[in-house]
Parts: C-alpha cells; structure tokens; sequence
C-alpha cells in the first residue's frame, strides 16, 4: 500500500499589515482559520510586503533567500528589510528545512510558479520579468540564468518582457496557475506590443486563460494576485464593479473550490502600495 505524505499550508503577514489595517488582517485570518489553515505573523520587519523579501520554495525542505535590495525602495531604505532579518527568521519558523543564501537580487513577487503535466510527470515553471537581468547588472544573463537553474533543479525558466512603467517588475500581477498547463493572465492593462510578447512566451508552455472583466483597469492586476492554499483561495477586491465579475470567473476556473473561493476588500492598500494579498503573505507549504 502506497502511504501518501499529508503537507500542510502556512500562511505568514508582516506584523506590520496587522498594525496598519487590522480589518483586512483580521477578515484574512478568519477566513484561514475557518479552513484549517495555519498562519501567523513575521516580526521586525520594515512593511508588510513579505512576500517580496522571505524565502522562495523550492521543494518541500529547501528555500533560498534572495538579496532584497529593490530599486524602486532606492530613496525609501528605511522600508528595506535586511536579508538578515529575513533568515532569521525563516531559520525560526523552518527548523528542518534547507535556506540557501544567495547573492542574487530578486523579490519573491517575481517569482511565480506554474507547472506542466506530460506523460513523464510534471515540470515546475517558474515565470520572472526579465528586470531580474536589470536588477544584477554585474552578472552575464547566462550565467545568471545557470545560477537560477543551479539553485531550483529540474525547473524550468520563462522571462516575459518587463513593462518599464510596471516599477516592481513582478509576474504575481500576470498569471495566477491554474493547475496543470493552464495559467490565468492579466495582460490586457499592459501595452500591446509587451502583452503579445508575454502572451506568446506564456503561450509556447500553456493555455493562456483571459481574466474577464468589463472593464480594465489600472487596479484589475490585483485580482490576479491573490492568496491560493490548498484549502482556500482568497482574492482582492479593489472597490470596483468588476470586482464581482473577477470572483466569479475565479470561481468558474476553480470548481474544486466550491464554498472556499473569498474575496476582502483592500482596494486603498492597492492603489497605495501597488500590492495585494500574494505580495502580502509569505506561504510555504509542508
């Protein structure tokens, strides 16, 4: 008999979303705890962007700590959190797991994963924004690209164009997984000739799948960023009439996750921050 390894979720926010917008927080942790999801809150950070300065998981056991040292935070380094404080504590919260230090910079928020299912298996793909070339200037993109594969084994790698007024560069306001080969794409709000590159690269390994809304807007990327665990997908309202229409494409996309398809409204954290609930939490699973 084939004995199948039960894994868990965890989701963590900086204790800084719980100070400034307790509602939201609140609404978030309810709603997780609701559904058995384990959660908690990272201390002594600089905001509440977790997402974008925690460890990126590779598998189960191991992470790797990227350098958080973003340029659009240039004139803002009091809203810097040192890498130091993030390996402290991901070393807290994960005392068995592998945390791999590495001399790359990169935010998480640029690191999306989807997957591809072919008779063999699956392969992982992990979609950046090429601004990670522009990020590490010093470093030849090859060999940048060899050190990225090196560190996530049996990956493999997508760079979709980075859209200039995007500041942050991320993927997590693009594509959202859906399953296997298929990804949900939010490609509408970027110009035409960057969005017909993202759709063909995105397009050579899966379906691409159109968020339908009404209307696009300069805060319908949220949508796509939202928090998805195994027992719960939660997404952002933004205030808008599409906010609605959002949430029920989600949920038709979603079917398995009938009755624990959320969404909070956050819609002042959005337009503040240029953020939303992935860039919030930093979610492992094990």
């Amino acid at each position: 008999m084939k004995i199948v390894k039960q894994t868990m979720d965890y989701v963590f926010f900086s204790e800084n979303l719980k100070r400034y917008y307790p509602k939201v927080y609140n609404e978030l942790t309810e709603i997780l705890s609701k559904h058995n999801v384990c959660y908690g809150t990272l201390k002594g950070t600089a905001d509440y962007w977790c997402r974008d300065y925690m460890p990126v998981q590779v598998d189960s056991n191991s992470f790797v700590q990227f350098q958080y040292h973003p340029d659009y935070l240039k004139e803002l380094r009091d809203y810097e959190t040192p890498t130091e404080t993030s390996i402290g504590l991901a070393k807290g919260l994960l005392p068995g797991s592998s945390i791999c230090v590495s001399s790359i910079v990169a935010d998480g928020g640029n690191f999306t994963f989807a997957s591809i299912k072919k008779s063999r298996g699956y392969t992982p793909v992990v979609v950046m924004t090429e601004k990670i070339f522009i990020e590490n200037p010093d470093m030849d993109r090859k060999d940048l690209v060899f050190q990225l594969e090196k560190l996530f084994p049996n990956h493999k790698f997508l760079f979709l164009p980075w859209d200039r007024n995007d500041t942050c560069g991320h993927t997590d306001g693009i594509l959202h997984a859906v399953g296997s080969n298929k990804v949900l794409v939010n490609l509408k709000v970027y110009p035409d000739d960057i969005a017909v590159k993202m759709r063909s690269l995105l397009e050579s390994y899966f379906k691409v799948i159109d968020l339908e809304l009404s209307n696009y807007h300069n805060m319908s990327w949220a949508y796509i960023n939202m928090i998805h665990t195994q027992n719960v997908i939660i997404v952002p309202g933004v205030g808008r009439s599409t906010d609605e229409e959002a949430l029920k494409h989600i949920k038709k996309l979603f079917p398995e996750y009938e009755s624990r398809i959320y969404q909070v409204q956050m819609p002042s954290i959005v337009k503040r921050g240029g953020g939303a609930l992935n860039c919030l939490s930093w979610t492992f699973t094990i």
